[in-house]
């Protein structure tokens, strides 16, 4: 019994290149079609092929779940690149997560890759299941122009000791990702025309009191939702698609189901003390959170 799926949409002649730059978005690659009925034919990276009829109906045919790439299709443009300009933005993922690492984000966000996003239907990441993360993420995992930083537990814990403050561990964070794409682009040419951060302290200046020469440069907004900027929001999915790749790590490493946020982690955590001990606990959780001392009440 075969599991080919067959999908047919409907589309009209000033709509096909919006279905052919969604398709390349999702990496699927134009092939040449000798029939005379077809107007172009791709194929995803599975091996599904989508052919676009001259009466307007595009078809599907695959083992796999078009399911997303059919949503993109059909999704109301909310943008227009006449009101885009090239520029760059920050978030972070894991703050508030007491397992884990805290991993930051400057992506720089050209025209094509607007035009890429968009048809993938890039948002704030919390409103993306972690499936959902780790397919966009791996469709712009090798874009060039995105900066991490992965702070791990123990560095982490380390910094808090060191800074004696949250949020300046976290401005610093956002300083070194800001400081070290405006240093790549410009060795580039490349053109960044401001900055945009999902604003996390009730003091602007926080991160600007971090930044170096270079960045203090370039015009810097802050504002909370911040997210509502695509480059913030291309910033906060490969963000989470990174924590999910260093969380997929350390529970592979340890053998051990690690819950995430910070409430309903108790159990877990004193689960995991018991099995590798209070230093252990340092390489995985953030141990100046409230939470530790319910941990360690039990020992």
């Amino acid at each position: 019994m075969s599991n080919q799926n067959t999908i047919t949409v409907q589309f009209e002649k000033d709509e096909y290149q919006k279905v052919k730059e969604t398709l390349l978005a999702h990496n699927w690659v134009e092939e040449v079609d000798s029939n005379q009925y077809v107007t172009f034919k791709f194929r995803s990276p599975q091996g599904s092929v989508a052919i676009m009829y001259f009466s307007g109906k595009l078809v599907f045919q695959g083992k796999e779940d078009f399911t997303n790439v059919i949503s993109s299709l059909k999704k109301e443009e909310i943008m227009t690149e006449e009101s885009f300009l090239p520029h760059m933005g920050v978030d972070e993922v894991g703050k508030g997560d007491y397992f884990g690492p805290l991993v930051v984000v400057s992506c720089f966000v050209t025209e094509d890759f607007l035009k890429k996003v968009r048809h993938l239907g890039f948002a704030d990441s919390k409103k993306f299941s972690d499936g959902k993360i780790e397919n966009l993420y791996n469709m712009v995992r090798e874009y060039p122009y995105y900066y991490s930083s992965v702070v791990h537990p123990k560095e982490y814990n380390e910094m808090t000791v060191k800074y004696r403050n949250a949020s300046l561990l976290l401005a610093k964070q956002h300083s070194l990702v800001i400081e070290n794409g405006l240093k790549d682009l410009e060795s580039k040419g490349i053109k960044c025309e401001y900055v945009v951060i999902d604003q996390f302290s009730m003091s602007k200046s926080r991160v600007t009191n971090e930044l170096g020469e270079l960045g203090n440069r370039y015009k810097l907004e802050q504002y909370h939702k911040g997210e509502s900027d695509i480059a913030v929001a291309c910033a906060s999915v490969i963000a989470r698609g990174i924590f999910l790749k260093e969380w997929e790590k350390m529970n592979e490493r340890y053998n051990f189901h690690f819950p995430k946020g910070a409430s309903n982690v108790v159990e877990n955590a004193r689960l995991f003390l018991s099995l590798y001990g209070e230093k252990e606990l340092n390489n995985v959780a953030k141990t100046s959170f409230k939470t530790t001392k319910q941990v360690l009440s039990m020992f």
